[in-house]
């Protein structure tokens, strides 16, 4: 850690004459992040700013680059790349303060909160396309979820099972994927969480950890908020969310043929595919990174998972098979860490 503030701190020094400020009065380490980059507080005599380490060369970097002037010009509010050293790995970018919406929501806030973070999910998808962004297969679709098996099931809870388990889960991948292929394609910011979306001093919304951005199924960043990890919604409160969705297009396109029903089974089909992944996604970082952090994300993530499949009978034996043999591993696994 001495060693990477040192590479930031002399870099940003070297920077500050063409970004405004002389001195650095401290650089000091913010959250951990589910990424393999590190943030830093930045603070000059002109103000502060977010420094980042990442390994050189760093493909994320570049892409988060390339996306922060994409949707800058789109009328997105996300921090500005203000410095940028590709060889060596490092960023200097507009702080955005300390307000994380998962943090900042609370019973009197939640309605709007919600609402506003829902109208930045449709800012995205009416983003002008570009030919940067990845435009997710089926087939990519399925190779993320198989993250679930290699990772969380065989790496993370050491479970073995039968072949018929196995084609159990392979089959649902298959279904899955058929779904979501099947929705309309937007922009997708693909991992549209609370953790990422900051409250900004005007009270405006502001995004964060934006590398990911692709063209892939438009329910995506919609069930990130909806089934957020944080903040499960009761029965009442979804169907108002997705009612103000299904509002919010009708302003914006005038006739829209959405029913509150087909949108809903859109969250949930676009929910299993992100679901799958976060579970492998979580238990690799905790595996191979060293980062532990989010392991107790993984409950709530299989819970939502369970909850909504056995609502479909071509999922329902998944959802058996998850509850009765996959639920019970994981919380024993979960106890003695």
């Amino acid at each position: 850690m001495t060693e990477m503030k040192d590479d930031l701190l002399n870099w940003a020094l070297s920077q500050g004459p063409n970004l405004g400020f002389n001195t650095i009065i401290s650089l000091k380490p913010l959250r951990e992040q589910a990424s393999l980059r590190s943030y830093f507080r930045i603070e000059t005599e002109r103000g502060t700013k977010i420094g980042v380490v990442s390994e050189q060369f760093s493909k994320e970097n570049q892409l988060f680059k390339n996306h922060s002037s994409f949707l800058l010009e789109n009328g997105l509010s996300v921090p500005a790349v203000e410095a940028y050293d590709h060889e060596k790995g490092l960023m200097i970018l507009e702080d955005f303060g300390d307000k994380v919406l998962q943090l900042e929501i609370n019973a009197e806030n939640k309605s709007s909160l919600y609402k506003h973070a829902i109208k930045e999910v449709q800012k995205i998808q009416l983003c002008d396309t570009s030919p940067d962004l990845t435009i997710l297969s089926r087939r990519q679709l399925e190779e993320q979820m198989k993250l679930f098996e290699k990772w969380f099931l065989s790496g993370f809870l050491n479970l073995e099972f039968s072949d018929g388990e196995k084609k159990l889960v392979h089959d649902s991948w298959k279904i899955i994927s058929r779904e979501c292929v099947h929705q309309n394609y937007a922009i997708c910011h693909f991992d549209f969480e609370f953790r990422n979306l900051m409250l900004l001093p005007d009270n405006s919304i502001g995004i964060l950890d934006f590398q990911d951005l692709c063209v892939g199924p438009y329910a995506l960043d919609l069930v990130s908020i909806l089934k957020d990890i944080e903040n499960p919604l009761t029965r009442i409160e979804l169907m108002e969310y997705m009612q103000f969705y299904i509002n919010e297009l009708k302003y914006s396109e005038g006739e829209v043929t959405l029913s509150i029903e087909n949108l809903e089974r859109d969250i949930d089909f676009a929910g299993f595919q992100r679901q799958f992944r976060i579970l492998g996604t979580l238990s690799r970082l905790h595996l191979r990174d060293k980062k532990s952090f989010r392991l107790f994300d993984l409950i709530q993530t299989l819970k939502f998972l369970i909850e909504d499949s056995i609502k479909y009978d071509d999922l329902k034996d998944l959802g058996e098979f998850l509850k009765g043999k996959i639920e019970p591993r994981l919380e024993k696994t979960i106890q003695y860490l």
